[in-house]
């Protein structure tokens, strides 16, 4: 009797055993899960990584959207770039030094970022519709890279959009003539998050190198 009551057990305990290895399994399986996605969430929404180079903005409110006229041949908006990162330089086609190094150094650090820069736009803003064409930019921007989209505002347009930037410039003339003359601006690039809202800030002499660094490192 005991040796009956033991054989028809057995198969009972083995189902139940089955069943706590399953059940471990399964609560293992969940908790590999909830950790993987807890690492995944973290990775979004937790602490933004410093640059080592640019200069950390953060800001919480976004650049308003506005649309100007492009060298891609239409008006383009910044809302037209929504899910990449933007980075913004303000300059002219006309400047000696300053804007020729900082667009050449954008440019390499562009080829450096490889398929990472797939997710972010290089935009040059004109601090000088007067003179700068948007025939004129595209010609100028090819010199530095095909991925440039060179932006040209009214007079007032450009002061506008520039003082969200905290970008401020102004003529200094050279002569009597009304076209002689370059412009003292910013000289910083001002990099947007996908929301628009300015991330970081490279002063002028960062080099490409650093800049892809930082770009790769911001970026996520």
């Amino acid at each position: 009797m005991q040796t009956d009551a033991q054989s028809s057990l057995t198969p009972q305990l083995e189902r139940n055993a089955r069943r706590l290895r399953l059940s471990w399994l399964g609560a293992m399986l969940i908790g590999v899960m909830l950790i993987a996605g807890g690492w995944s969430l973290w990775g979004w929404l937790g602490p933004q990584p410093a640059p080592q180079y640019g200069v950390p903005v953060n800001a919480s409110r976004p650049i308003a959207d506005f649309r100007l006229d492009s060298t891609l041949g239409h008006p383009v908006a910044l809302s037209d770039f929504a899910g990449r990162y933007l980075v913004v330089y303000f300059g002219y086609t006309t400047c000696p030094d300053i804007c020729p190094t900082t667009l050449a150094d954008l440019g390499k650090a562009e080829k450096l970022l490889g398929k990472d820069a797939q997710r972010m736009q290089m935009l040059f803003i004109t601090v000088d519709p007067e003179r700068d064409s948007v025939e004129r930019m595209r010609d100028y921007l090819a010199f530095f890279g095909p991925n440039f989209i060179g932006l040209r505002g009214s007079l007032q347009e450009t002061e506008a959009i520039a003082s969200q930037f905290g970008v401020v410039y102004q003529k200094q003339y050279h002569s009597a003539s009304a076209t002689d003359y370059l412009m003292d601006h910013s000289a910083a690039v001002i990099v947007l998050d996908p929301q628009r809202r300015p991330l970081v800030l490279f002063p002028y002499g960062v080099s490409a190198e650093q800049l892809a660094g930082d770009l790769r490192r911001v970026m996520r």
